[in-house]
């Protein structure tokens, strides 16, 4: 039977997040193996098509305040500044510039989303007006109760609060819950989480909550900063560590968290004991510092350049500050844990993929070993890299060599539904089900080794062929396993591509594809092959757009040969 979290047990989680102890199960069984996949979950956002929450509310935007005849005019950090909302984001007036103060929920959801399609019921606490709007229809009111339909497409549900508190009791709207009416029963017995969403995932041995904790410019650095269980939503600072100890013994997976990268050691201290007496004993829990600390397109990145300068005087020196404050968090980790740490935690470090050599800053950390430390890498049991191709193919300099394919796959199109006498309509439909077919082909011979522009850079053969080995190499000179952090497609259009529709058509097209799927079969055996251990999809369940087609799954209900790739690996 499942492990289905009831109030109590959310109770007793919120206490361990105190640092309070208690059991979680009655034996402590030994390690369990590694698990040979793992995925990524997709941040919660009102946008996000996983839907993970039985209640909606909780990947509800930040509150928007809404000037008289305006959309907008204050935002959620305003509010707070100006002290409109309580402690845990309920706002407790409606200031007198603002005519209102709303969110938004299920927003821009693909149409082929149909699960999340029904009624649905709203409901809160204290005095006022709630409405609701936007893809909300057939209102029905009651006492402190909004219930309406919902279907999945462009725009969202709008929720705003008109008037709050209007007797000055301090009697305000608050614990807004929005729950499909086909999922209230549940709810109301303490089920948390989407069961379409789990059904999915559930076969995953690890499960990687970076976008969860919203690790890329965090700001959280104290405990108190934490997302907490009571917040309105967990869309604005992250998912309350409760709530990812719940899943992850939901599923029975091993979760790996990734601390923000300003958190200091009593977080860190107050984290690694929750995760201990929380998670249950025959599950491990990963631990990575931060995510992407190479990367400068985060603030993370400049960051440990500011900490590297001030404390070394040196420059080029953030992936030294990276490895050594990597090695203190592990080491409080392993500090909590004590005598289970090498059974319950599996430590990890990370690196550059494509920069051969950028590691060797972050596994020795000379700097660090001159003030009389051991290296950084001697604290930790794993390697961890990205496993993406094809980012190459999005870039400017290719675009002439893809828009010719897809010119020359166009035509071969039109030529077949000329030879099969088709017309009208049907030669319509058959030229739009088969336009990208010829360079479908041939994008995936691209992709595999660059046998059509005589380029392998960013190759499926390239990756497999000297990216990974190298790195199997490093894990393996300094004991670790080599594992993945991230991995799969990059077809994505980069800089000015990004904006190019007629090549982001084409890359979402392509990124679903039969072709795709057997690189992605080439890509997870291949990885195993070269050295590589637990491999990571990126991500679960995500909208296919412009800015990239991560989505292993496109919609809850969704099935293509990618998915299909993924599930034959598990």
């Amino acid at each position: 039977m499942s492990w289905v979290p009831r109030l109590g047990v959310i109770v007793l989680l919120g206490q361990l997040a105190f640092g309070l102890s208690a059991p979680v199960s009655a034996s402590e069984p030994e390690a369990v193996d590694a698990q040979p996949m793992a995925v990524n979950l997709t941040g919660v956002s009102d946008w996000s098509v996983q839907q993970p929450f039985i209640n909606v509310m909780k990947s509800a935007r930040p509150w928007i305040g809404h000037k008289p005849n305006q959309w907008g005019g204050m935002d959620y950090d305003e509010l707070a500044m100006a002290g409109h909302l309580d402690e845990n984001g309920w706002p407790i007036r409606i200031p007198h510039e603002l005519s209102s103060i709303a969110t938004l929920i299920l927003t821009d959801l693909p149409e082929a989303a149909v699960s999340l399609a029904g009624r649905y019921r709203l409901q809160f606490e204290g005095d006022g007006i709630v409405e609701v709007g936007g893809r909300a229809k057939n209102l029905r009111f009651a006492p402190n109760e909004v219930t309406f339909d919902f279907t999945p497409g462009p725009g969202g549900v709008e929720v705003r609060i008109k008037r709050t508190d209007r007797k000055g009791t301090g009697d305000y709207i608050r614990n807004i819950t929005v729950i499909a009416e086909d999922r209230i029963s549940a709810y109301e017995t303490g089920t948390i989480f989407n069961p379409d969403w789990l059904a999915l995932i559930r076969d995953f041995g690890v499960v990687r909550f970076m976008d969860w904790m919203a690790t890329n410019d965090s700001e959280q650095a104290h405990w108190s900063d934490r997302p907490l269980l009571s917040d309105y939503t967990w869309a604005r600072i992250g998912v309350p560590v409760e709530i990812m100890l719940a899943l992850a013994n939901e599923l029975d997976a091993d979760p790996w968290f990734t601390m923000p990268h300003r958190s200091d050691d009593a977080y860190n201290l107050r984290f690694a004991r929750a995760v201990r007496d929380g998670l249950n004993k025959n599950r491990r829990a990963y631990v990575e510092y931060s995510n992407e600390v190479w990367n400068w397109q985060f603030q993370q990145a400049r960051w440990a350049d500011e900490q590297a300068r001030a404390r070394w005087k040196a420059t080029d020196s953030w992936m030294q500050f990276y490895g050594m404050r990597a090695a203190q968090i592990a080491g409080i980790w392993t500090d909590v844990f004590g005598a289970s740490a090498d059974r319950r935690l599996v430590r990890v470090i990370s690196s550059q993929a494509g920069w051969l050599g950028l590691e060797k800053m972050a596994l020795e950390a000379p700097l660090w070993q001159a003030e009389g430390n051991p290296a950084p890498y001697t604290a930790f049991d794993a390697y961890a890299i990205t496993g993406y191709f094809g980012h190459i193919l999005g870039t400017e300099s290719r675009f002439g060599l893809v828009n010719g394919w897809l010119d020359d796959s166009l035509q071969a199109a039109r030529d077949a539904a000329a030879a099969q006498g088709l017309r009208d309509a049907a030669r319509d439909d058959y030229i739009a089900a088969h336009r990208y077919g010829h360079a479908s082909a041939l994008a995936a011979q691209e992709l595999r080794d660059g046998s059509i522009s005589g380029d392998p850079a960013d190759t499926l053969a390239d990756l497999l062929g000297n990216t990974v080995p190298w790195h199997a190499k490093v894990a393996q000179d300094h004991d670790l396993d080599l594992i993945m952090y991230e991995g799969g497609t990059h077809v994505v259009g980069i800089g000015p591509m990004v904006d190019n529709q007629t090549l982001t058509d084409f890359f979402i097209h392509l990124n679903y594809t039969p072709e795709m799927g057997e690189l992605y079969r080439d890509l997870i055996s291949g990885w195993h092959e070269a050295g590589g251990q637990l491999f990571n999809v990126f991500v679960d369940v995500s909208k296919p757009t412009k800015w990239g087609s991560w989505g292993a799954l496109r919609f809850l209900s969704d099935s293509n040969p990618r998915w299909d790739a993924v599930l034959a690996a598990q």
